[in-house]
């Protein structure tokens, strides 16, 4: 929901192509650079362009950044390729739709685990996983490493440790966890699913079986960590996991079912490792 323009000072990109507009001048890998350069020849801050027939707005200066991030005006619309990622987050933070009762609900309740006091008490988890980074390039010293690779391990072990209280151990093996592939692959399809028409994607099968085959498995292992929490099999109560089971909704005084748990989790592991890995 947009009640007025951010600016009257917005510029268009350049002209497109009829049905695809400009897309097709967005390159495949490294799209944000690429909007990153395109920025720098609109100075007043905002600049829209026309992709896949649709007007899509963009802001860089603080004082419009600002003004869009204010709640009363505008809402949070889950388009292409977040509208794929749903497949697997479902009604998580990220994906949720702003008119979701379930959205509301998961920012009150976990908005104290972010607060700064919460967040000295990951200190000793995340030592721990550094700690194993550290660890396996000694053992490789005079040997290359693959930082990409390792660096999304402490990312994505050190999000589960504190956040869940699950070890993925992913510095134990070399090949990548069998869930991080999966999360990997599904996040490869959903950007792709994005840059092509709905009747290309249905003739994709083997593709689209994989797909579901990865959501399920992340789900499935998900599943299997709120089932051991609820049954008392892990302890750490006042982590991510232990506040979206337990906590109370201060407006509605309601609880998050273990599906939103489940999507949450799935959320956090997702936005956890990738940008900050990268």
């Amino acid at each position: 929901m947009t009640t007025q323009p951010v600016s009257d000072r917005r510029a268009t990109s350049s002209s497109g192509i009829p049905i695809l507009g400009e897309t097709p001048q967005i390159p495949d890998t490294n799209p944000v650079a690429f909007f990153g350069e395109l920025s720098k020849q609109f100075p007043e801050g905002i600049f829209s362009m026309d992709i896949a027939g649709q007007e899509n707005v963009f802001v860089y200066d603080p004082d419009l950044v600002t003004e869009v991030c204010d709640e009363t005006r505008f809402g949070k619309p889950i388009f292409a390729p977040l509208s794929h990622v749903r497949d697997y987050t479902g009604a998580g933070l990220f994906t949720a739709h702003d008119d979701e009762e379930v959205w509301g609900m998961a920012h009150r309740i976990l908005m104290p685990a972010f607060s700064q006091r919460a967040m000295k008490g990951y200190f000793g988890q995340m030592l721990e996983i550094a700690q194993n980074l550290v660890g396996k390039w000694e053992g490789k010293e005079g040997r290359p490493v693959n930082i990409t690779d390792d660096y999304t391990r402490l990312t994505l072990d050190t999000i589960a440790v504190s956040g869940f209280g699950y070890r993925f151990d992913s510095f134990d093996k070399e090949k990548l966890h069998p869930f991080l592939r999966a999360l990997l692959e599904a996040l490869v399809e959903s950007m792709r699913r994005s840059q092509e028409l709905p009747s290309m994607t249905a003739l994709r099968k083997a593709d689209d079986k994989q797909y579901h085959e990865n959501i399920q498995l992340m789900r499935d292992l998900v599943e299997s960590v709120i089932k051991e929490r609820r049954q008392g099999k892990s302890s750490s109560e006042d982590d991510l996991l232990g506040l979206m089971l337990q906590a109370t909704d201060p407006e509605t005084g309601k609880l998050l079912d273990d599906e939103n748990v489940r999507d949450q989790v799935v959320t956090f592991l997702i936005a956890g490792h990738e940008t900050t890995s990268g």
